[in-house]
């Protein structure tokens, strides 16, 4: 993986193992397209990258939705769930 998309997905999965750490049983993220993301149909790597970290700190993802940015950029917004 790349030094950013480590970044990106270590970042998430601190924020994520701060959030179970304080009970919660839900986690809700926002993902930007990635600068670097071809207009083609593809993989989104840095995306893949953090839901994977994300779940590896004991989080499911559970719903999804993608929306726009203000410039028209596709977001998503994973939720997680994880048993009390």
């Amino acid at each position: 993986m790349g030094i950013i998309r480590n970044t990106k997905a270590n970042d998430l999965a601190a924020s994520a193992a701060k959030a179970r750490d304080n009970g919660q049983v839900v986690f809700a993220a926002l993902l930007n397209l990635p600068r670097t993301q071809p207009d083609l149909s593809s993989e989104i790597g840095d995306w893949s990258a953090m839901i994977e970290a994300v779940q590896n700190e004991g989080w499911q993802l559970t719903q999804w939705t993608v929306g726009q940015d203000n410039k028209g950029r596709p977001q998503a917004f994973p939720v997680f769930h994880r048993q009390p």
